[in-house]
């Protein structure tokens, strides 16, 4: 009976790791050899693209391996790993600043084509598949620590390479994730004005926005969100200043063009914490934010209500929806998203000409 017992805690070892290698190597091996998976291809020349697309064959290997010539089996296992690093460096810390959290983050018309859901669904396995990685690399560099090491409880059970892929998992969404950000690429905005009004009550959020372009269309978004929610949806109407009101589109220059509004210095544009709250948030020609919330103590000038409710009242020709996403659940979202500042580049563009007082 001692001899059992002792097999199989030599053996379970070996059998977790094989688990875990056989995982990832059907992991990576969608991504690369899949026709849906090729877009996450490596697009390097060889031999690198070769090494990288060969990994998920490595892991299956090593899984093998490890019950017949177990050192050798970890070894390819580890060796695997460090090949499929130059993906995740690529494909996750690009200069576009795209990657698989921004990705779930796709909006998307609604009802939502399959497709879409589909790549969604690809885009989570590729987070599973690196984090199966660095727990399978993790695993083997512990079952091929020397002899004397074999009693440490770092070697014993599979705990510290799921919690190395935790470590790992952490930072990375927190560094990609935030703040909130679409994939989308940078173009440049020419709203005349955004007008943002938020509802606090509780987790759950009522916006309304309210933006007019330079031939005076203005769109009407609402959305109603709440905290621990991964998916909500928006309502946009578009309507017409010249042909509903000619003097609201009068009243609209006027506002674009308040010194009073140009000469106001406000707080930041913060998401409201407090569990019930009101705010409105301003943002004159794409360049200058203003924000008034209870929290803040701040009202906003009557200009910015009257003109936001005279256009909500306005009849709208056309009326569509949108699936808007946060990963992390209503807790990235704020009001930049909100005034549709969600591609990162014109995010940071805003928030810097409004340090420097810009006007354009």
């Amino acid at each position: 009976m001692h001899d059992f017992w002792k097999a199989r805690d030599a053996d379970t070892p070996k059998l977790t790791t094989a688990i875990l290698l056989l995982c990832t190597a059907a992991g990576t091996g969608y991504m690369f050899w899949t026709p849906l998976g090729g877009v996450f291809r490596s697009n390097w020349g060889p031999p690198v693209a070769v090494a990288v697309e060969m990994s998920p064959f490595v892991f299956l290997s090593a899984s093998a391996l490890v019950f017949f010539r177990p050192r050798l089996g970890f070894t390819l296992g580890l060796i695997a790993g460090v090949i499929a690093l130059p993906w995740l460096l690529q494909t996750e810390f690009s200069s576009a600043g795209w990657n698989s959290w921004v990705l779930l983050n796709y909006e998307s018309p609604l009802p939502t084509p399959s497709d879409v859901e589909g790549f969604l669904a690809l885009t989570k396995l590729k987070i599973l598949s690196v984090t199966l990685i660095v727990v399978a690399v993790t695993s083997c560099s512990l079952r091929l620590l020397p002899a004397q090491w074999s009693l440490s409880p770092l070697c014993r059970g599979t705990w510290p390479a799921f919690a190395a892929g935790f470590l790992v998992l952490a930072p990375w969404f927190g560094y990609c994730a935030m703040p909130y950000s679409v994939p989308a690429f940078d173009h440049p905005l020419s709203q005349e004005f955004r007008i943002l009004h938020v509802e606090k009550r509780g987790p759950r959020f009522h916006e309304a926005t309210i933006s007019e372009d330079r031939n005076g269309r203005a769109w009407i978004e609402r959305a109603e969100r709440r905290l621990f929610q991964y998916r909500f949806e928006e309502r946009i109407a578009i309507t017409s200043l010249a042909e509903y009101s000619p003097v609201t589109i009068e009243r609209a220059r006027a506002f674009v063009q308040s010194p009073a509004l140009w000469k106001l210095r406000t707080p930041s544009a913060q998401r409201l914490r407090s569990w019930n709250a009101d705010g409105w948030y301003v943002v004159l020609k794409d360049s200058r934010i203003l924000a008034f919330t209870t929290e803040y103590g701040t009202a906003p000038p009557e200009e910015v209500t009257k003109l936001f409710y005279e256009i909500e009242s306005l009849p709208f020709r056309h009326d569509s929806r949108l699936a808007v996403r946060d990963v992390c659940l209503g807790f990235c979202y704020d009001p930049l998203a909100a005034l549709r500042f969600a591609v990162l580049p014109q995010r940071k563009r805003l928030l810097s000409l409004r340090g420097a007082g810009g006007r354009e």
